[in-house]
């Protein structure tokens, strides 16, 4: 029997809010991951923390996989300084 469907909702208790946090990062990285390797499909993740600080997973370069991105959805590329041109 599977678990039950868990209430969607902000957990109001930091300390507990800081650790589903960081165990849901680690299981959407492992996922993101598994993915890219099961499927060989390109993958890219990015996560900003409440704090504001980034986590990422690539499964090639990242920049190469954003450029993609924005080219295929019709965005105009970054003439962010540290974007590297392809």
């Amino acid at each position: 029997m599977g678990r039950g469907k868990v209430e969607l909702k902000r957990i109001e208790n930091p300390t507990s809010r800081q650790v589903t946090f960081s165990k849901r990062r680690n299981g959407l990285l492992k996922k993101a991951y598994e993915l890219s390797v099961l499927c060989d499909a390109q993958v890219a993740l990015l996560i900003f923390s409440p704090s504001g600080k980034a986590y990422q997973f690539s499964s090639h370069d990242m920049d190469g996989t954003l450029a993609r991105y924005r080219t295929d959805v019709g965005l105009p590329q970054s003439n962010h300084p540290h974007s590297r041109a392809l």
